[in-house]
């Protein structure tokens, strides 16, 4: 038996492909590209406390919460931290996807809320998976795309509810 094939039915691997098939990204993919994408990524394990991103930082790869939960935080103008979300593994969720696409400032920092176990999967090593196999790769993409979209239009919409709730402060206006 190949070393290969050893590994990909390892029960820690196959765990792994079962977990990434529940992630919004991968769920419609073939079993053989979360296989594939599976072989790509690397675990990580974090401490509680500890941030896994920070907001400005530049990054070059994706995260995957498969234990554990965490907090998204954003920095205020005045530099106070503001949380914006809580994110727990059962949910599947991923964040960083951004880079994927395009290596950037990180928007946001991510600290850990408990001990937390992630996979993590480097811009360079989807690239390499996108130029191999661009038929899986493009769902993926696609998938990024409106995420990055929804998350767009939510932040425009809280612009126009944050001006007109500053507006309605101010003497006598009303839209």
């Amino acid at each position: 038996m190949s070393a290969a094939l050893k590994l990909q039915n390892h029960p820690l691997r196959v765990e792994q492909v079962e977990w990434l098939r529940k992630v919004m990204l991968f769920e419609e993919l073939d079993i053989k590209a979360v296989e594939y994408l599976s072989s790509l990524m690397v675990h990580q394990s974090f401490p509680q406390g500890e941030a896994i991103l920070k907001e400005g930082e530049e990054g070059h790869e994706a995260y995957f919460l498969t234990s554990g939960s965490l907090k998204v935080i954003k920095a205020t103008a005045s530099g106070e931290s503001f949380p914006v979300a809580l994110l727990h593994a059962h949910d599947h969720p991923f964040f960083g996807e951004a880079a994927l696409l395009q290596s950037d400032e990180r928007s946001a920092t991510i600290l850990c809320e408990s001990d937390c176990e992630c996979l993590v999967l480097a811009k360079s090593s989807f690239d390499a998976f996108a130029l191999k196999h661009p038929e899986w790769a493009l769902p993926i993409v696609l998938k990024i795309a409106r995420v990055i979209v929804g998350r767009l239009r939510k932040a425009n919409n809280d612009v126009v509810l944050l001006y007109h709730a500053l507006m309605n402060e101010v003497k006598g206006w009303s839209p």
